[in-house]
C-alpha cells in the first residue's frame, strides 16, 4: 500500500533550471489542447447521453418498427459497449480507467502510451458511456491529457525525461477540465500520481491546468457540478458525526475495492474462451435492459448525485439507488473498457452520507437534526479518500464542484477518518491494485 506523502525530490536534476522557459511554454500550449480534447468529451458525454436516454424513452412509448424498445435498446447498448471493448484490442493500455497507467510510467514501470491510445479513448468512452455504463469521464480525460503531453515532449525534441515529466504533470489538467476543477488537478499530480514534488514538477502542473482550465471555460462554460442549498458551517458535535460518517466510509472503500478487483477477476475467468469483446456485449446489453425500465439508475452518476444534493429522493430511493451502484460500477469497470471510477463512486459516497444523516435524525431527536445534503457531500469526499486513498484530492474537488467552502471542517475530519480506518483495515488504494493488476512494461501493438 503506498502511504508514501508528497516530498521534494533529491535528484539534483529536479531543480535544474536548463531548459524551463521551454518546458512551461510547451505545458502551456499542452494545457490549451486539453482544454479543446477534454472539454469537447465532456461535451459530446453529455449531449449524446441526453440525446439517447430521450430515443430509448421514444422507442419505449412507440417501439421500433415493429420491435419492442427494451429489445432494441438491449442490442443497441451490448454493440456500443462491444465496440468500446474492441477499441481497447488495438492499444490495450486505453483500457478501464488509464489513471493506473499513467501513474505505473511515473514509477517506470511502464512506457508513455502510444498516440493511438487519445482516439481510442475518445471513441471508446463515448461508445461505452453514452449508453449508461457506470464510469467516470475523468478516466480517459487524464490518459488523454497525458497522451497530449507526451507527444508535445516528443514534438518539441524534449529529453526523456521532460517527456516522461509532461506526461504525467499534464494528466492532472485532464482532472481539472473533467470536473472543473483546477486545484484538484495539481493536488491529483502531487498526490496519487507522482507522491513526490519537484519545482519543474510543479511548475508545468500550475500551468498546464491553468491554461487548460482557462480554454476549457472559454469555450465549454464555467458552471458548478453541484447544486444544492446553502449550507451552514458545522458545529462541534456535527464534527463528531462526520467522523463516524468518515469511518464508516472508509470501512465501505476497502469492500468497494475489493468489489472492483472482484468484478475484473469474475469477467476474465467466466468463459473464459469467449471472446472479452462478445461477453462486454452481453454485459452491456443487460445494462442496456436497466437503462430502459429504469433510466435513473444508469449513466456517470452526475444527475443522480445533484438529485440527492436537491433532497429529491426518499430513503427507499436512497437505499436502493446505493445497492445498485454497488453493484453496477464493478461491473460496467469489468469489462475493461475506456471509463473512470471517480465519477462512479463519488454517488456512491453521495448516497451513504445521506442515509447515514438521515438514520441518525431517526435514532437522535432534536435538537441535534443533521442536514442530509450536507453528510452527502462530505461523505462524496470521505468515499473517494477511502477507495483512492488521496485526501487532499478529494476535498478540493467536492469544494470546487460544490463553489461552496462551508464545509471544510468536516470534509477534513470525515477524509481522515476514512483514511485513517482504510489503513487499519489494510486496505489496498485502488489504483495501486489495478497497477499491479498491468503487465510488466505493457506496450501497445
Amino acid at each position: 500500500m503506498n502511504t508514501t506523502p508528497p516530498k521534494l525530490d533529491e535528484d539534483p536534476a529536479a531543480s535544474s533550471t536548463h531548459g524551463l522557459t521551454q518546458l512551461l511554454l510547451v505545458s502551456a500550449f499542452a494545457g490549451a489542447l486539453v482544454g479543446l480534447v477534454g472539454g469537447s468529451f465532456h461535451w459530446m458525454l453529455l449531449h449524446g447521453s441526453q440525446g439517447f436516454a430521450k430515443l430509448v424513452a421514444q422507442w419505449k412509448a412507440e417501439g421500433f418498427f415493429g420491435l419492442p424498445g427494451w429489445l432494441l435498446t438491449m442490442v443497441v447498448v451490448g454493440l456500443c459497449v462491444g465496440i468500446a471493448r474492441w477499441l481497447v484490442t488495438f492499444a490495450p493500455s486505453a483500457a478501464g480507467s488509464g489513471v493506473q497507467h499513467v501513474e505505473a510510467v511515473m514509477r517506470e514501470e511502464a512506457t508513455p502510451a502510444s498516440f493511438r491510445v487519445l482516439p481510442i479513448k475518445f471513441l471508446g468512452g463515448l461508445f461505452a458511456m453514452v449508453p449508461g455504463l457506470a464510469l467516470g469521464r475523468e478516466g480517459p480525460t487524464i490518459q488523454m491529457a497525458a497522451v497530449i503531453g507526451t507527444q508535445c515532449g516528443k514534438w518539441f525534441g524534449f529529453t526523456r525525461g521532460d517527456r516522461s515529466l509532461l506526461y504525467t504533470a499534464i494528466a492532472g489538467s485532464g482532472l481539472s477540465v473533467a470536473f472543473n476543477a483546477p486545484l484538484a488537478g495539481v493536488a491529483f499530480v502531487i498526490e496519487e500520481v507522482a507522491h513526490r514534488i519537484t519545482m519543474r514538477r510543479l511548475l508545468a502542473t500550475l500551468i498546464a491546468v491553468a491554461t487548460a482550465i482557462a480554454v476549457y471555460r472559454t469555450y465549454f462554460g464555467n458552471a458548478v457540478e453541484l447544486s444544492f442549498t446553502t449550507l451552514l458551517p458545522s458545529n462541534l458535535t456535527e464534527l463528531v458525526a462526520y467522523g463516524l460518517l468518515g469511518a464508516w466510509l472508509g470501512a465501505l472503500g476497502v469492500l468497494y475495492n475489493k468489489s472492483v478487483l472482484l468484478g475484473l477477476n469474475l469477467f476474465s475467468s467466466t468463459a473464459p474462451k469467449v471472446s472479452p469483446i462478445i461477453k462486454a456485449g452481453i454485459l452491456g446489453a443487460l445494462i442496456g435492459l436497466v437503462a430502459y425500465w429504469q433510466p435513473q439508475w444508469v449513466g456517470g452518476g452526475e444527475l443522480q448525485v445533484n438529485a440527492v444534493l436537491a433532497g429529491q429522493l426518499s430513503i427507499n430511493a436512497l437505499i436502493i439507488l446505493f445497492l445498485v451502484r454497488w453493484a453496477l460500477g464493478p461491473l460496467s469497470y469489468s469489462m475493461s473498457v475506456p471509463g473512470g471510477l471517480f465519477a462512479p463512486l463519488l454517488l456512491v459516497g453521495a448516497t451513504s452520507g445521506a442515509l447515514f444523516a438521515t438514520s441518525l435524525n431517526f435514532l437522535v431527536t432534536a435538537p441535534f437534526v443533521i442536514d442530509p445534503i450536507a453528510f452527502a457531500l462530505v461523505g462524496m469526499a470521505a468515499f473517494f479518500t477511502a477507495v483512492v486513498r488521496a485526501p487532499f484530492t478529494g476535498i478540493l474537488l467536492i469544494i470546487e464542484m460544490s463553489g461552496s467552502v462551508a464545509l471544510v471542517a468536516p470534509l477534513i475530519v470525515a477524509s481522515v477518518a476514512a483514511c485513517l480506518v482504510a489503513n487499519l483495515m489494510h486496505g489496498e488504494p485502488i489504483y495501486d491494485s489495478l497497477r499491479a493488476r498491468m503487465p510488466h512494461h505493457p506496450t501497445d501493438r
